[in-house]
Order: C-alpha cells, then structure tokens, then sequence
C-alpha cells in the first residue's frame, strides 16, 4: 500500500490477516456470530418496566417469523408454589426472607427447565420473563444453559425505564391486572407494588458487558443498545424492537378497490409488472371500474373521519396518515383517494404485491379474487397436481416459477416494521395473501395458517393496540360484498 499513497483513501487493497490487534476480537465475533440451535432471551428489569409487554411482542414476532417460540413467565411458576395472599406481597420479594427466596429461585429454575425441554423438543426461542435482577442469578442461568450441553445462545434483555409518566402508567396497569393484586383496592395495590419495587431496587445490578451477549431498552424503546448481538439476532430481532412503542394510533388493513384489469390492457401489464408508479399519474382515471372508484371515495372519507376522530384524543397536532401500498396499479390508485381526502404522502412498496404466482398466475387469476380468500377450489380444478402439494405443505410450497407464502412474509418485514414504528395512524392498502400473512401477526396466529385467513372485500380492518402487546380488532364494511366468482 506504501507505493501507492492514494491507496491509502481507496482502503488497502491487501488481503485480511487473522493474525494482528484484531485477532482477539475477532475471533469473539466469530464465536458469537455461530448459528445455534436454539435462543434464549432472559428478561432482565425492576417490575413494572414493561418486560412482559416487551415479552408479547418479541414471542409475537417470532412466530409470525416462523420459529417455534414460547414464553416462561416465572410470575406464574411463583403463584403455582405459593397462594398469591402469600407470594404477591412486597414482604415476599425482601431480599432479607431466605424462605421467599428459595421459593423466587425455585420458581425461576423450573421455569428455566421448562425453556430447555421446549428446545430440546424442537423449539427454537425461548423468552425467561422474570426480573433476573441480580449477576448471580444471571450467572446461574447461564451456568444452567452452559451445563446442558446443548448448542443454545442465552441472551438478556433488559428493560430500563425512568420516565416518571411511563412509570406511572407501567405501575396502574400492573396493580389493575396481575393476579398478585387480587383482593386489594387499587390504592392499597399501589402501595404494595412500591414497596417490592423498593426491595428490588436495593439489591439490583445491571447487565454488563462480560455477562455475554445483551440488549437494554429505555423507556421503552426510546433508546436500544446492544452488546456482542451478531446474526439473526442483529438482522432482525434489534430492528423490530427498535420499532415498537407503547402508542395507540390505529391501523387500517384493507383491500385495493376493483379494476376494470379484466375488460383492458392494464391487467396483462400489471401481471407482467410493468406498469409503474410513473404511468401511473396519467393512468389512474382509467385503473378503477365504476364501483371501484366508489369504494376508493369511501375509503379517503372513511381515513379523514377516523384520523380526526384519533388526533381528538391526544395532545399533538395532527399529522398526515401514513399510507403504505403495493406498487400494483389498483392499489396505487385506491391509495391515490386516500391521499387527496387525507393530504397524506403515499409509500408504495413492491414487498406489499401479492404472491408471485408464477406460471399458475395467468388470465383466470387476476390480482385479487371476489371472495374473502384466494381461488383455491378454482387453483385446484386448473392444476390438481400442484394443489395437491401446495395443501401438504402451504407454508413452504412455492408456485411454479413464482413464491411460497414463507418467501412472502420474509419481504413483509420491512412493511411489519414500518407499521409498527410510525406513531401517527397508518394505512396499508393491499391484496389478500400479503394481508393474509399480515393478520396472522396482528392476530397473534400461526403464521404457517396464514393461506386460510379470510380477508373481506370493500371492508377496512382496523387495529388498535391493547396495553397487553396485542390489537383489538374491528371491520368496517363499507360497500355490500361483491358476488364471488372463485373459489
């Protein structure tokens, strides 16, 4: 590199050496970065930090990801020992009560056991949700995974929070709805969940570095960091919790309005995919038939309405609707409505498109069905054979030349993230496979289900998030259901 000394903005050319100041480290990173066969993320926080919403969420993710996740909340191991008027008071957290403490440690043990067995069976991430407070107890369950023998990463997850309005809020749902309360006015609840919150503080450690691998929200997200997080981990888990929050904007999930695609030019140039977002200005007049500019028109009034009726409740100013859509033409121009009554900006995105269908996806399946679910009978008088497969196996059978379902919720998470990070009420506009999948994780079911979802035509789902982690869930019909030609 020294003969040439304008190599030296261009970065050296020479090839990467193991050996030198970096070796150590990298050598860790390598270590780290191994694919294992199963996680384990051990909740680490003072109660009433949010852990166990954090813990919904994260399990909720994994799933629609498509890994086999359960959560272990030694809360429950702790009630099944010991009556709650027992285990439920401050006095049984008392770092001092040798007796409740073999108890808390007995509790988070089985708890840990439980964990493992569900890995041994073929689970792939377990979530120990329990305050885990202390670097012994975090240095016996790591000493627990290590001595199992199994090839498992173990990874904390703490939840930091000093924010005295999240707290506030974090404390009232708490006393409300554990079972630890039961019996108590909600004055005298509050009382008692002070004074464990004060037993844990005298005796709480944050995680450090040389515990292992890490990652710390504050306040809920407003702040992530994360320590020797490489792989799956770093690639999708840090985004999605870089993403949620605790805010309650409402999501709209529905479908593009009807297209005259079947009487022109336009529906063989959407399949082909080249109609573009640029031909779409000058061509939207002619994308929607009659009844589909109707609904598109329902739609914007139906996004003003809600959206004013939201800002109402809170204390900022409005902002415009977050308007996510595929990049198909009907879509575009129902979305297009949506902005002119809402003055929102549309974000078009070819990972909202339906399944590529490949070759089965020709002039009989246009780009959404009349019914509440794709052509399947209609898929299975056309192509048996192929049918045949896809019923075995709907998650991972992909179409010929074209995607799986499992292909398909891989570039959803983008939109997923999207969703979940914006703070201002979202709209996504697309087609019944995408927002098959999508429901499955709003509704917190079996992704690998996901191809049975049924998605009503010219109707909005809308989503409001529940202080839990999940969504309540409401349709809104706004025209009478079309007459379905399909399966």
């Amino acid at each position: 590199c020294a003969e040439d000394p304008e190599s030296y903005y261009r970065g050296c050319g020479e090839s990467a050496s193991p050996s030198g100041m970096y070796a150590a480290k990298q050598r860790e990173r390598e270590n780290l970065t191994q694919a294992s066969q199963g996680l384990i993320f051990t909740m680490v926080g003072l109660p009433a930090r949010g852990k166990s919403f954090i813990s919904r969420k994260v399990e909720r993710f994994f799933q629609w990801s498509g890994h086999r996740t359960r959560t272990f909340n030694v809360g429950r191991y702790r009630r099944n020992i010991l009556d709650v008027e027992v285990s439920g008071r401050s006095g049984f957290f008392d770092a001092a009560n040798s007796a409740a403490m073999a108890s808390r440690e007995a509790a988070a043990e089985a708890a840990l056991a439980d964990g493992l067995r569900f890995l041994d069976a073929g689970g792939e991430v377990a979530i120990l949700d329990a305050t885990n407070s202390t670097k012994s107890r975090r240095a016996r369950i790591k000493s627990i995974v290590e001595a199992h023998g199994s090839n498992y990463r173990l990874v904390f997850l703490e939840v930091l929070c000093q924010d005295p309005e999240v707290l506030e809020i974090n404390m009232s749902n708490k006393v409300k709805f554990s079972p630890d309360f039961a019996g108590l006015s909600f004055d005298e609840a509050l009382e008692d969940l002070r004074s464990r919150i004060s037993n844990y503080e005298r005796v709480y450690e944050q995680v450090e570095d040389e515990e292992g691998a890490s990652i710390k929200l504050y306040d809920l997200s407003s702040k992530v960091t994360a320590n020797a997080c490489y792989g799956r981990i770093a690639r999708s888990v840090l985004p999605f919790l870089m993403s949620i929050h605790v805010g309650g904007r409402p999501i709209w999930l529905t479908r593009p309005a009807e297209t005259s695609f079947a009487q022109d030019a336009y529906g063989a140039r959407a399949r082909e995919g080249s109609f573009t977002t640029g031909a779409f200005a000058a061509d939207c007049s002619k994308v929607l038939s009659d009844v589909g500019a109707t609904y598109a028109a329902l739609l914007g009034d139906f996004v003003a309405r809600r959206a004013a009726a939201y800002w109402e409740t809170t204390a900022r100013g409005a902002e415009p609707t977050h308007v996510m859509t595929s990049t198909m033409p009907g879509a575009l121009a129902t979305a297009q409505q949506v902005a002119k009554a809402t003055g929102a900006r549309l974000e078009p995105s070819p990972s909202l498109n339906p399944i590529d269908k490949g070759t089965v996806g020709t002039a009989w399946w246009e780009m959404d069905s009349d019914g509440d679910m794709p052509p399947w009978a209609e898929l299975e008088r056309c192509y048996p054979e192929f049918f045949s497969e896809l019923a075995k196996d709907p998650w991972g059978c992909r179409f010929p030349h074209g995607e799986s379902y499992s292909d398909v919720r891989s570039r959803l998470d983008a939109a997923l993230l999207d969703a979940e990070m914006c703070t201002r009420p979202v709209l996504i506009v697309s087609h019944i496979t995408t927002l098959q999948l999508l429901i499955a994780y709003f509704r917190g079911e079996p992704v690998q289900n996901a191809w049975k979802v049924q998605v009503p035509n010219r109707t909005v789902i809308e989503l409001t998030p529940t202080l839990g982690g999940g969504f309540q869930w409401t349709e809104h019909e706004l025209m009478p259901q079309p007459a379905a030609r399909g399966g």
